[in-house]
C-alpha cells in the first residue's frame, strides 16, 4: 500500500490510499508454515525488505530517465553500424516490461494477499539454494535461523580453478557487493548496505559451476545469481487476477578478471548496475539483436547461426562501460546476444573486484527459459574472452 502526504490548513496528514484488491494464485509448490512468534518476526522481517526492494524495483521502471518522459530509457543495442553508437529505447513500451510493473504495483497494493505466497525457504536446501558465508549468514538473524549450506564449502569442495574463483567470490561477498552505488536512480539503497537481510537471506545459486558449455572456469565459480520473486524465489505467484505473472526478479554477483560468455535466450531480461567502479572501463557489456549487421547470420535447422567474431580489437566497438551512470539499464530482447567483462588491470582491490547487478526476466512463466551459450568457432579453443570468435544458435521461438 503506497502512502501519499497531504498539507491541510497547515497540520500535516499521512493517508494510506485504499488498495486495490487483487486476487493471487500462488504456486503449487507453497508450504503450509507454522512459525513460532519469534520465527514470525523474522519471516516478516524477511518480507518487508522483499517489498522494499520490489517497490524500488518498480520506481526505477517508472522514473523517467534520459529521453524518456514516462519511463526508464534502457539501452537494448549496445552498437549499431549505422551510427557507430548505442541504441536505447523507453523501457515501459515493451509489453512484458508493462506487465511487470501492473503486477508489482499489485503486490504493492496488497501485501498481506501477496504474502500468502511468500516462502523463505527454509527447507529447500535440495534445490542448491546457498548462503555465500559465515560472514554473509552473520549479517541477519534470518539467514541465520535459515541457515542454508554455504558457497565456501561448497566451492571448496569442489576445488580446482573453479573451486578456488568461487571461494574467492564468496569469502569476499560483503566486501564486493558493498561497493555500490544506488543513488543516481534508486529511491533508496537496495544494495546490502541498506537491505543486509535481504541480500544474505536469499537462496544463492551457483549457476555455472557444473556447466562445461561455460568454458570460462574462473567464471564458472565468479558467478551467482538470486531470485528473490519468481518460479524459484521466495514470492512464487503464478497468477493475478487470472493473469500470468511473468516477473522474475533478482540479482546477480560476477568476480573481475572473468568474461560471461557470449550467450542469449528466449525471455527477455533487465540489468541494473548497481557497482561503483575503481575506473571507468572496470566493467563492460555487448548486447546485439542476432540480426545485427555487425555479426553474421547463417540460416540454420530450427533458426539461424550467428558469427560472432570479436578478434582483433573489433569487440571494442561492441562493448560500452557498465557503471551506475553509464550503460546503467540494459533491456534484453529475445535471442539477443549479450556478454558481460569484469578486467583485471583496474588497480584492483577485493572491494573494487566485482559486477554487481538487479537482475529481471520478464516472461519466466512462459516457453523455454534455457540460457544457451555461444561456442567457440575454433575446435579446443577454450577461453570464451570477449575476442573470441564465436557462434550461437537463435533459435526459432513459439512465442
Amino acid at each position: 500500500m503506497r502512502k501519499f502526504i497531504v498539507v491541510l490548513s497547515g497540520i500535516l496528514l499521512l493517508f494510506a490510499m485504499p488498495a486495490n484488491a487483487a486476487d493471487f494464485n500462488c504456486a503449487a509448490d507453497i508450504p503450509k508454515h507454522e512459525y513460532t512468534p519469534q520465527e514470525q518476526k523474522l519471516v516478516d522481517q524477511y518480507w518487508s525488505e522483499v517489498l522494499i526492494y520490489l517497490d524500488a524495483y518498480l520506481t526505477v521502471l517508472e522514473k523517467p530517465s534520459g529521453q524518456c518522459r514516462d519511463s526508464a530509457e534502457a539501452t537494448i543495442q549496445t552498437f549499431q553500424p549505422s551510427t557507430g553508437k548505442p541504441q536505447s529505447r523507453c523501457i515501459l513500451r515493451y509489453r512484458d516490461v508493462e506487465l511487470v510493473a501492473k503486477h508489482l504495483k499489485a503486490v504493492l497494493d496488497n501485501p498481506e494477499g501477496a504474502k500468502a505466497c511468500f516462502d523463505p525457504q527454509k527447507s529447500q536446501t535440495k534445490d542448491g539454494l546457498y548462503t555465500p558465508s559465515v560472514k554473509v549468514q552473520q549479517l541477519s538473524q534470518v539467514s541465520e535461523w535459515l541457515d542454508r549450506p554455504l558457497l565456501t564449502k561448497f566451492y571448496k569442495d569442489l576445488g580446482g580453478e573453479i573451486g578456488d574463483a568461487g571461494v574467492l567470490l564468496n569469502d569476499n561477498f560483503i566486501a564486493i557487493t558493498k561497493k555500490t552505488e544506488t543513488e543516481p536512480h534508486w529511491p533508496t539503497d537496495i544494495s546490502i548496505n541498506g537491505l543486509k537481510t535481504l541480500w544474505s537471506s536469499v537462496g544463492w545459486i551457483p549457476m555455472y559451476s557444473k556447466r562445461e558449455d561455460a568454458v570460462n572456469k574462473p567464471f564458472r565459480g565468479g558467478y551467482l545469481y538470486a531470485e528473490v520473486m519468481g518460479p524459484a524465489g521466495a514470492l512464487r505467484i503464478d497468477t493475478i487476477d487470472g493473469e500470468l505473472v511473468g516477473a522474475e526478479i533478482g540479482l546477480t554477483v560476477q568476480l573481475f578478471n572473468t568474461a560471461y560468455p557470449f550467450h542469449h535466450h528466449n525471455p527477455q531480461e533487465i540489468y541494473i548496475t548497481l557497482t561503483k567502479p575503481a575506473c571507468v572501463d572496470q566493467n563492460k557489456y555487448a548486447l546485439m539483436h542476432w540480426d545485427n549487421p555487425a555479426l553474421v547470420q547463417q540460416r540454420g535447422k530450427d533458426g539461424w547461426n550467428v558469427f560472432i567474431d570479436g578478434s582483433g580489437d573489433e569487440w571494442k566497438k561492441w562493448f560500452i562501460d557498465l557503471n551506475p551512470t553509464t550503460g546503467w539499464l540494459a533491456y534484453i530482447e529475445r535471442n539477443a546476444v549479450h556478454a558481460f567483462y569484469s578486467k583485471e588491470d583496474c588497480n584492483q582491490t577485493i572491494e573494487n573486484s566485482g559486477l554487481v547487478t538487479s537482475w529481471a526476466r520478464t516472461t519466466a512463466r512462459t516457453a523455454n527459459q534455457d540460457t544457451d551459450v555461444c561456442h567457440a568457432m575454433q575446435p579446443g579453443t577454450k577461453a570464451l574472452a570477449p575476442w573470441t570468435p564465436v557462434v550461437c544458435h537463435a533459435k526459432d521461438w513459439a512465442r
